[in-house]
């Protein structure tokens, strides 16, 4: 039975690496890895001896992960490598490879979604890169059934050989391995129970905001029926609380009706949260979602600022974000808005604005991000023809602890501390702290919001 190895790689801090939008957590979360999640479906128990090491979520030193690497012995290694931590993955994947030199090892992460022929070439360690992990390309490669493979880019007598997409926009994904995971280590601020687990019911987005790398990505859907079949699988391993780690969530009244009829009808006490977007949900969506157990939605809101929202084609407008928010409020799902600080030209005025507009629409929980020029998306065009980044810049992180570039009109100095300003002044409003004590409801909720505030405290301090 061939050995399958699905790796998070260790590392100096939190890092979030999948889903192609790698970051360091801002605070304490910690999300299964969705990619790994994913890729462990292709791998039936009854044909593949599988393993997962997240050297992350258990804290894993250097050498103890390649030990742990070392000892199984596997066929092929699946590993996550992302650009925030691009120098310390390489550092780790290539002495794992030099212990495991007949292992195939194969890659996922936003360090390598454009140049693949460059990426082979520095990285004498990679035997392939996922281009899709919706697909199962790397067991194919494992298996040597060249002609199946897709969604991956891959090493074969000394050629890098290109695999094609498949056109379909629906596929029957098998009920991935949740059971491999240490479902125990992973956290999100906003779970009100414990154990959870991160599902995936569609891959990539269908709208085409041009500073996200997943509109370049071709959009497909899970069927209803193989979301049910993976919700149940959570159910009986005593999954209390669910991320929906969906860009969109909703996209399909035929996919997610069927499933959120699935979590109003079954006897499960699971409470769930996503991202979604304010121009996606309307009433009948959202008291749908109130009833089947979600307890918060994350909107991507941006910019405070039409002419943004029209420049980067988020394609819907300040009015429809403070009547999405209103109307969220009102049916009792707790609201989290993402904004997104320094873009080329963005001045100061405009930075302050997205910070009060935090306030103004009334967030339960407010993100504030630093724009990064993603691989493979007109943005890091856009920065670079205006001379704000350099051709080979690669690391990157967008929770602001390195900051990749400035506006134009705001330097990267400047930029980090208005990041700061703009969570001190949302989180530290004296009506906030309260509204947030006052509604919390048990003792689970008061540690994690009381570990979460500690973590972006420290974090303003320390200024990572």
């Amino acid at each position: 039975m061939k050995k399958v190895l699905l790796l998070n790689p260790p590392g100096e801090k939190i890092y979030i690496r999948d889903y192609y939008c790698s970051k360091v957590s801002k605070a304490y979360y910690l999300p299964q890895p969705v990619d790994l999640m994913i890729q462990s479906a292709h791998f039936p128990k009854d044909q593949y001896e599988v393993r997962v090491v997240d050297a992350i979520a258990e804290r894993l030193p250097v050498e103890l992960a390649l030990g742990i690497c070392d000892e199984f012995s596997p066929d092929l290694i699946i590993s996550l490598c992302g650009s925030v931590s691009l120098e310390e993955d390489h550092y780790f994947l290539k002495a794992l490879k030099a212990c495991l030199p007949k292992s195939l090892l194969v890659a996922s992460g936003d360090a390598f979604l454009e140049d693949h022929e460059d990426r082979f070439r520095e990285y004498e360690w990679l035997d392939g890169i996922i281009t899709n992990f919706f697909n199962d390309g790397a067991r194919r490669l494992l298996e040597k059934k060249w002609d199946a493979i897709r969604g991956l880019v891959y090493r074969k007598d000394g050629l890098v050989v290109h695999t094609p997409e498949d056109k379909t926009k629906m596929v029957e994904l098998p009920v991935p391995r949740h059971d491999l995971f240490r479902n125990a280590l992973y956290r999100m601020p906003f779970a009100d129970a414990h154990p959870m687990a991160t599902v995936l019911t569609n891959y990539a987005c269908p709208f085409p905001c041009t500073f996200c790398i997943m509109s370049t990505l071709p959009f497909v859907s899970r069927t209803a029926e193989s979301i049910i079949a993976e919700l149940k699988e959570l159910q009986r391993l005593g999954i209390r609380y669910l991320y929906f780690s969906d860009q969109t969530f909703y996209l399909s009244k035929a996919v997610t009706d069927p499933v959120l009829d699935y979590l109003i009808q079954s006897d499960w006490d699971v409470h769930w949260m996503c991202f979604s977007r304010v121009d996606v949900l309307d009433q009948e969506k959202l008291e749908k979602m109130k009833q089947a157990g979600c307890n918060l939605i994350m909107f991507g809101v941006e910019w405070a600022e039409d002419k943004y929202l029209k420049q980067y084609r988020k394609n819907y407008t300040i009015q429809q974000i403070e009547e999405t928010f209103a109307l969220t409020k009102k049916i009792g799902i707790k609201r989290l808005g993402t904004f997104l600080l320094g873009v080329p030209g963005q001045d100061e005025a405009s930075i302050r604005n997205t910070a009060r507009f935090a306030r103004t629409i009334d967030a339960d929980y407010a993100s504030f991000n630093i724009a990064v020029p993603r691989s493979n998306t007109s943005f890091r065009d856009e920065a670079l023809d205006a001379g704000l980044i350099e051709q080979d810049l690669r690391v990157m992180d967008q929770s602001g602890s390195e900051i990749a570039m400035g506006t134009g009109k705001v330097s990267k100095k400047k930029l980090k501390a208005l990041r700061r300003q703009a969570y001190l002044g949302f989180y530290f409003r004296p009506s906030y702290l309260w509204k947030r004590v006052w509604a919390l409801r048990n003792k689970r909720e008061f540690l994690t919001h009381t570990r979460e505030a500690w973590f972006i405290i420290r974090g303003l301090i320390t200024g990572q």
